[in-house]
Formats: structure tokens, C-alpha cells, sequence
């Protein structure tokens, strides 16, 4: 699990937080009361959570911020075959007219492999690439030695959509892409996912976690 770090140097690494993709008993612990790391001095901080807790949980709550993107998942899950599952990855935001969204999601090759991706949202969907070796260290993770990106883009200003806007919450709510993983070693037990923004609207603040 990530250790927190000063606010300047998340801004440096583009803002990003570990995710455990849950695998039962092969999950490694997490922590029962996440620590609270330092936030920007500002009156809409980002946020870093620990793994497994919910959004209220940490420094503030999800409903105190405004124009903010969030990129979260749930446990990976894991079909006939235990040795291949599937991450969702989803998106929620209290805009539903911005330019899009670029991301990278980080992993450990040397426990899991990429299979394929399969996008849920097409609409300004603009394409996929990978896997890249993190070179950069963009999560600034050394365990996680490679990346996957997705990413959209709205000329007009009207992403994901207000058709997207779940009347319950008022957030914009979609299920972004679909990412299948095999597990390459059995005995390393690193199913940590990372992400990273390559790409935001300006003004925006982004919030990796549940």
C-alpha cells in the first residue's frame, strides 16, 4: 500500500492512489484506519484513501466537493478459471458537460498480464493503448512496471452527457472500460492497480478510489 505524501508531490505525479483488486484470501491486508496524508491548501483538495475505504471515510466528504472527476473500482472478478478475472473500472463526476478524460491504470506484470480491454462508454471514445512500460514511473509505484490507457474527448464540452446523470445522486455515473488480467505467478501476490490522469479538464479536481 502506497505510504501518504506531501501535496506537491502528488500534484507532480498527476494525482494517483493504489487500488487492491480484491482476491479474497490472496488480497494482501489493508490497514483498518487509513492514514490521512497531507492535502493541497485549498479549498477543493484532492484526496488519497487507502484501499477498501469508503469515500466518506476521508478527509472530506464526496458530496462537499465541486467540479471533480473520480475514477474508482470494485474488486476484481474472477470467473470459472481463477487464474483470469476481470476490473471494472468506473467513473462518476458532478459535471456532465466536460472535454473528457485520459487515464492509465497501473499494474504489476510480474504478478498479472493484460489481456484486453473492452470499452463500455463509446461515446467520444478516442482509443486505447498498451501495455507501456512505466518508464516515467507516472504513479510513482515501483512495483508497478507497466500502464494501460483509455481515453475520450469532446470537442463540444458535453462529456460523458447529461444522459449520463443519475437522477438519484446528480453525479454523472458510467462504467468506463472492462480490463481482463491473467495471474502470471501464483505466489506473488502484488494485485495492486494504480491510476493516473494523462489528461483533464482544467479547474478540475480528480479523486482515485471508492
Amino acid at each position: 500500500m502506497k505510504l501518504p505524501m506531501k501535496s506537491s508531490k502528488l500534484l507532480l505525479i498527476l494525482l494517483s492512489i493504489s487500488l487492491v483488486a480484491c482476491l479474497g484470501d490472496k488480497a494482501p491486508d489493508t490497514p483498518d484506519t487509513p492514514d490521512t496524508p497531507d492535502t493541497p491548501d485549498t479549498s477543493n483538495p484532492i484526496i488519497v484513501q487507502d484501499a477498501g475505504s469508503a469515500i466518506e471515510d476521508c478527509d472530506q466528504p464526496l458530496e462537499s466537493y465541486t467540479q471533480f472527476q473520480q475514477v474508482y473500482n470494485e474488486c476484481i472478478s474472477w470467473g470459472e478459471s481463477e487464474n483470469k478475472g476481470t476490473l471494472e473500472v468506473k467513473y462518476r463526476s458532478d459535471d456532465a458537460t466536460l472535454t473528457g478524460f485520459g487515464l492509465r491504470v497501473h499494474f504489476d506484470s510480474s504478478a498479472i498480464s493484460f489481456d484486453k480491454l473492452s470499452y463500455n462508454f463509446p461515446t467520444e471514445f478516442i482509443g486505447s493503448g498498451g501495455p507501456d512500460n512505466d518508464v516515467d514511473d507516472f504513479d510513482n509505484d515501483a512495483t508497478t512496471d507497466k500502464y494501460i490507457t483509455a481515453a475520450w474527448a469532446s470537442l463540444l464540452g458535453n462529456w460523458p452527457g447529461e444522459d449520463t446523470t443519475n437522477q438519484a445522486t446528480n453525479y454523472a455515473e458510467i462504467n468506463l472500460v472492462n480490463i481482463d488480467f491473467n495471474i502470471e505467478d501464483s505466489n506473488n501476490d502484488n494485485y495492486v492497480i494504480n491510476y493516473t490522469s494523462s489528461s483533464n479538464p482544467t479547474g478540475v479536481s480528480l479523486i482515485f478510489g471508492r
